[in-house]
């Protein structure tokens, strides 16, 4: 591997070929060019960056084995969950009405086209990512370029299936599901529900830094979309029971559960961002309000005009948006003092992003 003063050992049973020697050796002279005038400046380099041969890489091959097979796990559970969502759904709209329906077939397979080609098309941006070409940069880590198409590929499901499962709602499909269907509105419920384990696989088919930061912010806006959802469709169980009394609060719970379903596009875009905005902050808060706080006034609807039970997820309504509210107000002030600091326009973007190739200790230290 690379030794303190800059050598490289090499293997004697395979001897470098020539373009890699000449490409170690101009390396290594431009590393102590490096070192030599970090020297001038009262500055000493940890370490002597040089390029790691293919060789050199073998031990830490099993690593990205693993990484490929739970990656095309997760892709494999993201295309099940597809077909079989859609599958039900086509069911239940053909079943009951026409063949006319059976349009929406096409629509499931567009889909799922648009979804291989958002997988093809990340699997090429992390292969250019690799071997450095239009790196980004973004405040949530160096290792980024995952999330690039997954707001187009959530964007394309959520048209897809919302104006089916309003269809089924708004007319008496529910009604003969529940009568001739085996699990009935059941079934129904778990088939809508499945929306939250395939934004998971989204998420987890993509992230490459399993312990990055950008993984970690992931999964706290995935936990919170998922809470959303949790507590509009107990509101939706309400009204499949017909609990509901008011024309607009069923509509009202209707919107929202959809609405909650869309924040996702909002926030895999902003994963994608190579700067930190107050527009981003408004936008995260925004959607924040646009599910809690209507959901906070059919709750209070239910408790003191309709005098049903107060509910837990009344308080994670207004817990959540103090929450917000909070975190919009300490993070604008935070990426304003920093421009005020640093007198630009654009105080959270970073050009020091480490590419896949340098991750090793000594260029990562020389990186930096």
């Amino acid at each position: 591997m690379i030794s303190e003063s800059g050598g490289v050992h090499q293997n004697s049973d395979h001897p470098p070929s020539p373009s890699s020697s000449s490409l170690r050796s101009a390396v290594c002279q431009l590393s102590s060019t490096r070192d030599t005038r970090s020297t001038s400046s009262s500055f000493q380099p940890l370490f002597s960056a040089c390029i790691m041969t293919s060789g050199e890489f073998l031990p830490s091959a099993p690593l990205l084995v693993h990484k490929s097979r739970r990656s095309l796990f997760y892709k494999s559970l993201c295309f099940l969950l597809l077909f079989f969502q859609g599958g039900v759904l086509d069911f239940y709209l053909i079943l009951f009405t026409d063949l006319y329906w059976c349009s929406w077939i096409a629509t499931d397979l567009v889909v799922i086209s648009g979804w291989g080609v958002f997988f093809l098309k990340n699997a090429r941006s992390k292969r250019e990512r690799a071997c450095g070409f239009h790196q980004k940069s973004s405040i949530f880590g160096c290792n980024l370029g995952e999330f690039t198409y997954a707001y187009l590929a959530w964007l394309i499901y959520v048209i897809a299936c919302t104006p089916k499962v309003v269809l089924i709602l708004e007319t008496s499909i529910l009604e003969l599901i529940a009568l001739k269907v085996p699990c009935g509105v059941t079934g129904f419920k778990i088939t809508v529900l499945l929306s939250a384990p395939l934004l998971f696989c989204l998420i987890n088919s993509i992230v490459v830094d399993l312990n990055g930061p950008t993984r970690h912010h992931s999964q706290s806006c995935f936990t919170s979309t998922c809470l959303d959802l949790l507590d509009s469709f107990t509101l939706m169980e309400m009204l499949l029971r017909g609990e509901l009394p008011s024309v607009y609060l069923k509509y009202t719970v209707i919107t929202v559960y959809f609405v909650a379903l869309a924040v996702p596009v909002v926030w895999l875009y902003e994963l994608t961002a190579a700067e930190l905005r107050c527009r981003w902050l408004w936008a995260r808060f925004s959607t924040g309000l646009l599910v809690n706080a209507p959901l906070l006034v059919v709750r209070c609807f239910q408790v003191y005009v309709y005098k049903m039970p107060v509910s837990v997820f009344m308080f994670k309504n207004i817990f959540l948006l103090a929450c917000r509210l909070l975190e919009l107000l300490e993070q604008c002030a935070a990426v304003q003092g920093l421009r005020r600091r640093t007198g630009t326009n654009n105080p959270a973007q970073f050009s020091h992003c480490v590419s896949e190739n340098d991750m090793c200790p000594h260029g990562y230290v020389n990186t930096l």
